[in-house]
This record gives C-alpha cells, sequence and structure tokens, in this order.
C-alpha cells in the first residue's frame, strides 16, 4: 500500500514538474498566417534552451506517426540594452530563444496538429485549419484585450470559439497593458484557449509601451516585444516590417496598418505606410472580393478620447480607403463601441473592447453626430464584444456578440467586386529569411 502511495505520489510530482518544465522551456506558442494561409502557416514560441524542433501532421494521426520534423528559425533575445526598459520588467531579466518555424507545402482547407520539442521536453498539441474554402466562410474579430487583471477577455474569447469556430482570429491592438512585462503574454498566450487557430494582428499604442516604473508612458521607438512574439508575411512597409504586412484569406485581402505609439501620428513611418498601401492594392487587384484593414486608432471614433486621430489619422487615411475601395476598418483604442455608416464604400467598426476597460458615452462624440449608426453604452451595460465576420460571394455579414453569446449589433456589406478573383496575380513570395529576428533590416 505504502509502495501504491508512493508511487501515485512520485507520478503527480512527476507531472508537475513536466507541466513546470513545459511552462519554462516552452511557451508564448501561436500560429500566425502566412501570406498564402491555405499552404503555409507559421509557428511562434519561446523556448529557454537553444535546440528545438516543430513536429505537424494532419489531425486524424494523432500518435504522430507520419509527423514532419521542422526546423526553426531561433535567435537568442532579451530587452537588456533597449531604451525604457526598466531592470524589473521579466523581459529584462529573463533572456530565451525567439523561434520561428514555417510550415509549407500544406493542402487547403484542411486540419493540422503541432507540438513542439525541446532536449526531451513536449509542449502540448495544437491544431490550425488551413484556408481554402471557396464559399462561405468566416472569421473572428477582437480588439484591446488590455491587461491580466481582466476576468472576461479569455471567456470572451472561448465563447466566440464556441459561438463561431473560427479558423483565422484578428486582433486590432492593446493585446496587453504594458508590452514590456511579460506577465500580460503570460495570461494571453500561455492558456488552451489560444490554441487552435491561426492569428493575426496589428500593434496597438499599448504594444509600444515599455514599462510602468514611475514615467509617464515610456516608449519603444519600434514594437520589440511584438516583434519577437510574432512573425508575420515580411512584405509590408519598408520602415515598419511586421507590424504591417498583408496576406490573402480566402477570397479577401486583409492588411495590417500600425498606428504607432501614443505620441505619434504623423511623419515618415506614415507616408511610407501610405505609399506602400496603394501599391499593394493596385498591384494585387483581380486576386481578391473583399478588402479588410485592421488597424488599432479609429479614424472615425471619439474625437474627444484621441483627438490626434480625427485632426490628422483621419485626413490622411480615409481618402486612401476610399481610393483603393476597402470595405472593412476594424479599429478600437477609444473602448467605446461604434459603427459608422457607409463611407464613401467603406464602414468603420471600433469594436471598442473585448475586455472590462471602458469609457462612458459621455466621454465621445459619436452620437447623434450623421456618421455613425451604432454606438453601445459599454461601461453602462459592463459588456465586451468579439465580432464574427462571414463571408459570401455576395456579402460580409458582421455579427458582434458580447460575452455571454449575445447579439448586439449586426450589419451587412454587399460585394462590390466579381466573386471570382483572378488567382496569384502579383503575389509576391513568402520568404523565410524576413523574420525580423533573422536579418531582416528593422532596428530594433
Amino acid at each position: 500500500m505504502k509502495s501504491f502511495i508512493l508511487g501515485l505520489f512520485c507520478l503527480f510530482a512527476l507531472g508537475n514538474c513536466y507541466a513546470m518544465a513545459e511552462d519554462e522551456v516552452i511557451y508564448h506558442v501561436v500560429t500566425t498566417v502566412s501570406e498564402n494561409p491555405a499552404n503555409a502557416v507559421t509557428v511562434n514560441y519561446h523556448c529557454s534552451n537553444k535546440d528545438s524542433y516543430v513536429l505537424y501532421t494532419k489531425a486524424k494521426d494523432i500518435a504522430f506517426r507520419k509527423a514532419v520534423r521542422v526546423e526553426p528559425v531561433s535567435v537568442l533575445w532579451s530587452t537588456r540594452g533597449i531604451e525604457k526598459t526598466a531592470k524589473e520588467t521579466t523581459f529584462y531579466t529573463r533572456q530565451r530563444y525567439v523561434c520561428s518555424a514555417e510550415i509549407s507545402g500544406l493542402e487547403k482547407n484542411t486540419k493540422y496538429i503541432y507540438k513542439i520539442v525541446s532536449e526531451g521536453v513536449e509542449s502540448k498539441v495544437n491544431s490550425f485549419v488551413t484556408a481554402g474554402k471557396k464559399s462561405k466562410w468566416n472569421f473572428v474579430a477582437f480588439t484591446d484585450f488590455q491587461h491580466k487583471g481582466n476576468k472576461e477577455t479569455l471567456p470572451l474569447i472561448k465563447s466566440m470559439k464556441e459561438v463561431a469556430h473560427p479558423a483565422l482570429v484578428i486582433c486590432s491592438g492593446d493585446m496587453v497593458d504594458v508590452a514590456g512585462k511579460e506577465e500580460g503574454w503570460n495570461w494571453l498566450l500561455d492558456n488552451d484557449i489560444f490554441r487552435d487557430f491561426v492569428y493575426a494582428a496589428s500593434p496597438g499604442d499599448h504594444e509600444y509601451w515599455a514599462d510602468d516604473s514611475g514615467r509617464k508612458y515610456p516608449q519603444y521607438d519600434k514594437a520589440h516585444t511584438f516583434n519577437h512574439l510574432f512573425k508575420f508575411p515580411g512584405n509590408g512597409a519598408p520602415m515598419s516590417l511586421n507590424t504591417t504586412y498583408w496576406f490573402r484569406y480566402n477570397n479577401v485581402l486583409f492588411i495590417s496598418l500600425d498606428m504607432n505609439n501614443s505620441n505619434v501620428a504623423t511623419g515618415p513611418r506614415f507616408e511610407d505606410q501610405v505609399r506602400w498601401f496603394e501599391k499593394t492594392v493596385e498591384s494585387l487587384k483581380g486576386t481578391f472580393q473583399y478588402l479588410v484593414v485592421y488597424e488599432h486608432k479609429s479614424i472615425y471614433g471619439s474625437s474627444k478620447i484621441d483627438a490626434v486621430v480625427a485632426a490628422r489619422l483621419r485626413p490622411q487615411w480615409a481618402p486612401v480607403f476610399k481610393k483603393c475601395g476597402v470595405d472593412l476598418v476594424l479599429s478600437g483604442h477609444d473602448h467605446i463601441y461604434s459603427r459608422t455608416r457607409e463611407i464613401d464604400g467603406t464602414y468603420y467598426l471600433d469594436m471598442g473592447s473585448s475586455g472590462d476597460k471602458r469609457r462612458a458615452l459621455d466621454d465621445s462624440v459619436v452620437e447623434g453626430d450623421g456618421i455613425h449608426e451604432k454606438v453601445l453604452d459599454l461601461k453602462g451595460d459592463a459588456l465586451c464584444c468579439g465580432s464574427n465576420i462571414e463571408i459570401t460571394r455576395h456579402l460580409m455579414k458582421v455579427t458582434v456578440y458580447n460575452q455571454r453569446k449575445e447579439v448586439v449589433d449586426s450589419f451587412t456589406i454587399k460585394a462590390k467586386r466579381k466573386s471570382s478573383p483572378r488567382e496569384n496575380r502579383g503575389e509576391q513570395p513568402f520568404h523565410p529569411s524576413t523574420f525580423v529576428g533573422a536579418g531582416a533590416g528593422i532596428n530594433f
């Protein structure tokens, strides 16, 4: 009997040691989009060991008998030496290997599973489904998860997964409160609900926050942490690689923009993005049916929350979106839910908050302005929101849910392009060498 109890204790201890080892050795695992998610994705993770690899296989092969091994690009990294990072922040004190493994040659519309192995330690099994549906499909969008003390974000993501079963999830920034503090990324990325989908994100101003060590809003000059957590296609604006990029998912062209930190709204980086955006859309004309932009600061949001957005960003970007025929712009930042009427062919959806940070409507000027068709009192009604966007050949249907799976808004966008876009016209190749930590030409 004593031996049996001792054996159970050992198994329990080993199980705990394994879990602790996994948390320490392999963490921040997330699957991100490639330029063409029908045949490639990227597996990103941090690892305390130099040597690691990814094993992937089709979902039915649960024993990984036919698994393919992929070696990652890995870079030893910490924020040591980066300006405005306090010594007490976790990223400063702990070095790790930032790893990125491109999985290519995949079959379209197919479910795969993968795990990461490093010196005898295995991660949990993650999964993803490739793009490739020709008719009706959907994706889910969030904004402003914000902070680890928030009790609503993770249940909201779980609820949206149950409602919509998305293969693709997008966030328009402010994923954590302070990018330079690792505890926020632990809260968001290192849990089971953040597995099992392909992820795309644009940086918010909080992704430029270095730390909160007493100074007012200390800012990174680049989105250092964002760029070492997520590898996105290396096809973006030259001055904003990895925070700006495009990918084509089925019949939709998605473009991520970088609205920078709280103190910057104009300058060479923005001008560079405008040129890149116009050139990209023109070069891909005829290869997509819908054009969706996601970025953090809503150019038709509350002018009281961030007056510089309406004063500078709106005049800069609204004519570009009109010229390029953008169908939908997804954003956040204001923590006030607002949706415009169709403006020059474009709908602007400020999703408000996908967490518990909300602002009162009296902090805004979105009601009764003739521009907005729908405004929700997130603070008064204690709401957080996620959007399910369904795509067909004839329209996009946007359905917004709260954390209780209740529909709080919906609208449709009619297709204005042909339903059979030409394939591969103007497509740029996807280059693994553009990984930001492996000499992609980005100055950290």
